[in-house]
């Protein structure tokens, strides 16, 4: 997916790090955030002043209604389309849909609308999706769409990914609103995807495909996000793809994790917004604890790169795609894509798997940037660690991650639903997810099996 410069090496390459981690493990422990907050000075920052005197709970009800509020003040509540961020003239996002359909029982259940409310706009929104005026190709959506007529925008692509997210927040929606007809047009929008063309001859899923040149190259043949794409298509009730598939994708392993050669958090994290992997493994590795491996890596290259900066601190962490200086980009835990700029949604939405960490890390955020990315709907997409620059925008995958992880951590309301859906549970079947046994990331047989093949850690920066 994107290029980077990887080099092989033994375990033993990897005793450094590992003595680098012991250390910081050990230098880093302090006492839970859930004491409260500390060393605040009033009247720095009012607004996170305020923020930062609540407890944890408090904090995380602020920052997940403000979350919410983009998904429902910013659709268009005439067709329940809603924009890929909050810029005036943003397209709709057929991802930020998927994750607005699963905000709406968020809202339901923390009492912020009714149920008769939020029932109405995922009715707009699933019949709009559904209608002729909204195209599609073979049930796949165009990832941006006119928020208004809902038509193609510009030279928009049909997405694979992004109709992924869109059914996977259908299909929640679906078993909140079981037996209605939500869930009627929720199955039938997932009965319409015909994953088997998007497969386009291949063995894995491809990316792309636009009436102008046909299918792109580019395929997802490697662990990233698409770990849930490939669950709704081998369930599929109409088009599924066979369970081989699972096996044709590549997962490359660093010291004792599947990892993503950006390591961009995002990639990790969205999966389990839907699927509750925890304590559960594949042949391959026990999914959840692999996220538990690569936020701790996330948090160690961002102490590390520290090194270089006075301006970094121990709590600062979040790697992922956001808003910088130079526009929208993936930002990651490597060489080539670390520039210093950071993403709140990316350290939060781990926060089901490193709650201490994730919670410490928003009141650095809110502490030491607070008065410059904190507004409207919480935190805006990104930062520089040095106060620089700072985004001003809203973007509905960043705040619908936030909303979704925080619910999931303390809830697990989105989990909970999704596991009463038999086409993903067949999927996950299909997949052959059994009880974990392992506490580790990667299972015994297949660290085995890649025990020569190890990727090390690149600090050097991009020449």
């Amino acid at each position: 997916m994107f290029p980077i410069r990887v080099r092989y090496s033994s375990w033993l390459l990897h005793r450094p790090v590992i003595l680098a981690f012991i250390v910081i493990s050990l230098t880093s422990v302090t006492a839970s955030v859930l004491a409260g907050p500390k060393h605040i000075t009033p009247g720095e920052n009012h607004l996170a002043s305020r923020l930062l005197l609540m407890d944890d709970e408090e904090l995380l009800s602020i920052i997940s209604k403000k979350a919410f509020d983009y998904f429902w003040h910013e659709a268009n509540p005439h067709n329940g389309l809603i924009p890929y961020s909050c810029a005036e003239d943003s397209p709709c996002s057929i991802a930020a849909v998927g994750l607005g359909l699963s905000a709406i029982p968020v809202g339901i259940e923390r009492g912020w609308i009714s149920r008769e409310e939020g029932y109405g706009r995922i009715v707009t929104t699933l019949s709009t999706l559904s209608s002729d005026r909204i195209q599609r190709t073979n049930g796949f959506f165009y990832q941006l769409l006119d928020m208004n007529e809902g038509i193609r925008f510009q030279k928009s692509k049909v997405s694979s990914m992004d109709t992924c997210i869109l059914i996977a927040g259908a299909l929640f929606a679906g078993e909140f609103f079981s037996q209605t007809a939500v869930q009627d047009l929720a199955y039938e929008l997932y009965s319409a995807v015909n994953w088997q063309w998007m497969m386009n001859h291949g063995e894995t899923l491809a990316r792309n495909w636009t009436p102008e040149s046909g299918f792109e190259d580019a395929r997802w043949d490697s662990f990233d996000e698409s770990l849930l794409m490939y669950i709704l298509a081998m369930g599929s009730p109409t088009y599924p793809v066979p369970a081989s598939i699972w096996h044709r994708i590549r997962r490359p392993v660093r010291g004792n994790y599947i990892f993503v050669p950006h390591e961009s958090l995002t990639s990790y994290i969205f999966p389990h917004i839907w699927l509750n992997l925890k304590a559960r493994e594949d042949y391959y590795a026990n999914y959840w604890n692999n996220v538990v491996s690569a936020a701790r890596y996330n948090r160690i290259y961002s102490m590390l790169r520290s090194c270089e900066s006075k301006t970094h601190t121990r709590d600062l962490w979040g790697l992922g795609p956001c808003e910088g200086p130079k526009g929208y980009q993936v930002y990651g835990a490597s060489a080539d894509y670390y520039h210093g700029v950071f993403a709140p949604y990316a350290s939060i939405g781990c926060i089901p798997f490193s709650p201490f960490a994730s919670m410490q890390a928003a009141r650095e955020i809110l502490k030491k940037h607070g008065d410059r990315i904190w507004g409207k709907y919480g935190f805006t997409s990104g930062f520089k660690a040095d106060g620089k620059w700072w985004s001003e925008t809203y973007h509905g995958i960043s705040v619908g991650l936030i909303l979704l992880m925080i619910e999931n951590y303390r809830t697990g309301l989105v989990w909970k639903y999704v596991a009463c859906n038999e086409q993903i549970q067949a999927g996950l079947n299909r997949a052959e997810f059994c009880t974990s046994k392992i506490y580790q990331a990667v299972t015994p047989v297949y660290l085995g099996e890649v025990k020569d093949k190890h990727y090390s850690w690149d600090f050097s920066p991009t020449n």
